[in-house]
């Protein structure tokens, strides 16, 4: 079978998969987890680098771009320098599949909450974006975010027992309540993953 052949018959069949809405990930909707959901959902923790970026082609799913990590700081789960995340989609021979899953940037860093992998040897974030928190320069260091008010983040308890770097940032306007220093945000997983 040719390349092209083999390119169309998958088009074709993603496409029929995402009209049955088996695979339309706009269509679904992904409920606000809070911090506590994100970490009891997450396997790992770990915030990493992305080094690499690789799409193979995938019987069940067409496409799955493999991303490799470089691990700085690990909260939870196994050991090891590296960090690997097969997530379906991408592009492969100029087809392109998107899942509507997190993407991630050569050279970029992220704080990843991933849960067990699934049958397939795949997985996303937990929550999807909600359980992939950007690594960005702040003020005072590195700062961390996925877009979310962290005073919706975080459970009453947290809010009430805030480290002092956190409960100042909570006490900012709600556009400025986004962003939590890494060092912070960070030391506060590790109690959490103590404490499971």
């Amino acid at each position: 079978m040719n390349v092209r052949r083999l390119q169309l018959i998958t088009a074709t069949a993603v496409f029929a998969l995402s009209m049955s809405g088996a695979f339309d990930a706009a269509a679904t909707s992904v409920l606000p987890l809070g911090l506590d959901e994100i970490v009891a959902g997450a396997k790992h923790i770990v915030h990493v680098r992305c080094t690499s970026n690789e799409v193979e082609a995938d019987a069940a799913v067409g496409a799955v771009t493999v991303t490799t990590f470089v691990v700085l700081d690990r909260a939870k789960g196994g050991e090891g320098a590296s960090f690997t995340v097969r997530q379906p989609g991408g592009e492969l021979n100029g087809v392109a599949i998107d899942y509507h899953v997190p993407k991630f940037a050569v050279g970029d860093e992220y704080v990843l909450f991933m849960p067990p992998s699934s049958q397939l040897g795949l997985a996303s974030p937990v929550g999807l974006s909600q359980g992939a928190f950007a690594v960005i320069p702040g003020r005072a260091g590195k700062e961390v975010s996925n877009g979310r008010d962290f005073s919706q983040l975080l459970s009453t308890k947290d809010r009430a027992n805030a480290r002092p770097g956190i409960a100042a940032q909570l006490q900012l306007a709600p556009s400025e309540r986004t962003r939590l220093r890494l060092v912070d945000f960070m030391a506060l997983l590790h109690e959490k993953a103590a404490t499971r």
